[in-house]
């Protein structure tokens, strides 16, 4: 027994798998993630170290070779590079598309772990990441408050980056700007010349104080008491007061008595506006894999319950979003949506007026909704999310997926017109076409499937197009064989003729009436065109051949390449380059004065 056999004998059976199969592909269509693009990996792997004071040659000599070397040994590395700025050493190890990334960012972390202990003592601790397209803030709030700097920091430190922080699915939250409150040691160099003290020392004297120490505990009959050193600095003068040396074992040097201790901010490395006027920035990521509508959406609640309860301080706290990185996702995936009901529609119409009968254009289009969320099932399964280029398979693929239908509706419709019952008419008909439609089928999947299965960095962009389309058409192959049969047995009824009386038969009748008129003048337009080409071979070949170099010729010389065609997303960036040596203060003053240049421009918000 064959498929349509089996749906035709067991139609309540295949109907309820239909419903079952739609409601599961809804739920998989929600449960899947959106984002812009598929989710890439790109073999890049860095290790940056900041070497504070030291000049390019010295990172390079002291920091990048000692990484170099210890990091080539890895397998399946293709290019190690570096590059050496002022206090800061990167070093890029690219591997083939073949190595595992994973598997090799965890070798160069135990080779940088080898290597560590060559560094110098002064060197920072060495971070490594790896290269993710995706790595980018989804959000980008901005923080403004009548404090002092200090006290604002504070406040995006240690109040609302932690609620930030506490959103499902949020990876990370930096701040950007400010400057965090800092205890500042201003030595006396004649007076440590005089007490014959190095500055080394008082750094020791600092790092083994400033801390609580367990010393052990006490064990008696019915409890035990366990005793710690309190050392922790709490107030400018704890700190005044440590002891660094003493002068003949019974005399105290204090940290006051070589200099001053002064409770200020840090030294001031970046500074950040918002038009025009001083704001910290929190940058929010969000975790691999997550939803980035879905989180955005929760930092955004959390932003607004935030905002509401700063209303009830005296100070005027402002909470702003200024940057939001899922705009464009939702921008790209209305827009391919809005074209995918819009195919579905204009396919709808289409066929309708070819078959000319409604009830075989709800047989074949029931193909859509059952393809389309049979699709999501297969892309949840696989791992999918819902980005521009799944949703451009959809959107292409909604021309395909009524194909088979149409052509065991078709012969199923020949069959009843010569008088066989529609039970009869749907088995025979769908027998008789069925090594048809699984060619057709077969030759989307030969055509779609390899780009599915593509190396590279282009490879990971199209896997998930090119199999997203499989995967509809595969579900519309099964749907021809089994539901159009089964609604063509049951549903479809016999041979009628277009009505052409009634509100219907004026208006929508004379409307198919007029297209099988012109379908009947196209088909002998078509006859004739064919016997002209039949006619004629050598000239039909020669103007294919003309045709198809000239169209390589044309596509090489005007039409541009691009890995990515270029995107309006509302918003762009302008960056500075000064002389190197360049301070604070005069890089902030040459940006205030391009800043009030663009937001005198018309339309720039923010």
């Amino acid at each position: 027994m064959n498929l349509a056999d089996l749906s035709i004998k067991r139609p309540i059976f295949i109907s309820c798998l239909v419903i079952a199969s739609m409601v599961l592909g809804f739920l998989s269509m929600k449960k899947l993630g959106v984002d812009l693009f598929p989710d890439v990996t790109f073999p890049v792997v860095t290790v940056t170290t900041v070497y504070p004071g030291a000049g390019p040659a010295e990172v390079e000599t002291l920091v990048s070779k000692i990484f170099e070397e210890e990091i080539s040994t890895v397998s399946g590395i293709k290019r190690l590079s570096s590059r050496n700025s002022e206090g800061v050493s990167v070093v890029v190890a690219e591997f083939n598309l073949e190595t595992d990334v994973k598997y090799a960012e965890q070798q160069i972390r135990d080779r940088v772990s080898t290597a560590k202990r060559k560094l110098p003592t002064e060197a920072k601790e060495p971070i490594i990441r790896r290269i993710d397209p995706a790595d980018q803030p989804i959000l980008v709030v901005s923080l403004s408050a009548e404090l002092p700097p200090a006290q604002l920091f504070d406040l995006a430190s240690e109040e609302i980056r932690p609620r930030f922080e506490q959103v499902n699915q949020v990876g990370l939250v930096s701040i950007i700007g400010g400057r965090k409150r800092e205890i500042r040691v201003e030595l006396d160099r004649e007076k440590l010349q005089a007490y014959e003290i190095s500055a080394s020392q008082v750094v020791q004297a600092l790092r083994s104080t400033g801390m609580n120490i367990p010393a052990g505990k006490v064990s008696e009959t019915s409890k035990d008491v366990v005793f710690r050193t309190l050392g922790e600095f709490r107030t400018v003068e704890d700190v005044s007061a440590t002891v660094v040396s003493f002068i003949g074992n019974d005399v105290p040097v204090r940290i006051g008595q070589l200099g001053k201790v002064i409770d200020d901010l840090e030294d001031e490395k970046t500074r950040s506006f918002l038009n025009g006027k001083p704001a910290l920035f929190l940058n929010i990521y969000r975790q691999s894999g997550a939803n980035t509508i879905r989180v955005v959406d929760e930092v955004k609640k959390r932003v607004a319950s935030i905002q509401k309860e700063m209303e009830t301080k005296t100070e005027k706290v402002v909470l702003q979003v200024v940057q939001d990185g899922s705009k464009p996702i939702r921008a790209n995936v209305d827009d391919v949506t809005e074209s995918i009901f819009i195919g579905i529609i204009l396919t709808i119409v289409v066929v309708f007026y070819f078959l000319g009968s409604g009830r075989s254009t709800l047989i074949t289009g029931l193909a859509l909704p059952n393809s389309l969320l049979g699709a999501f099932i297969l892309m949840s399964l696989a791992g999918f999310s819902i980005n521009v280029m799944t949703l451009l398979a959809l959107s292409l693929s909604v021309g395909l997926l009524v194909d088979d239908a149409i052509v065991v509706r078709e012969n199923i419709f020949r069959l009843i017109e010569k008088g066989k019952n529609p039970i009869e008419a749907a088995s025979q008909g769908t027998k008789e076409v069925t090594l048809a439609v699984i060619g057709t089928t077969l030759a989307v999947l030969a055509v779609f499937g390899p780009v599915g299965f593509l190396s590279g960095v282009v490879g990971q962009f199209f896997k998930q197009f090119g199999l997203t389309i499989c995967f509809a058409v595969m579900i519309s192959l099964l749907d021809a064989l089994t539901v159009a049969p089964m609604l063509s047995a049951y549903f479809a009824g016999s041979v009628h003729e277009i009505k052409t009386t009634g509100v219907w038969g004026s208006t929508i009748g004379r409307s198919l009436l007029a297209f099988r008129r012109f379908q009947d003048w196209l088909e002998i337009k078509y006859v004739a065109t064919l016997g002209f080409c039949l006619r004629r071979p050598l000239l039909i070949l020669g103007g294919s051949t003309v045709v198809f170099f000239l169209s390589i010729g044309l596509a090489a010389w005007k039409v541009p390449m691009t890995f990515l065609g270029a995107q309006d997303m509302g918003e762009f960036s302008v960056g500075l380059d000064m002389a190197p040596g360049t301070s604070l203060a005069t890089m902030n003053e040459t940006a205030l004065q391009v800043e009030n240049v663009i937001r005198e421009t018309p339309g720039v918000k923010t």
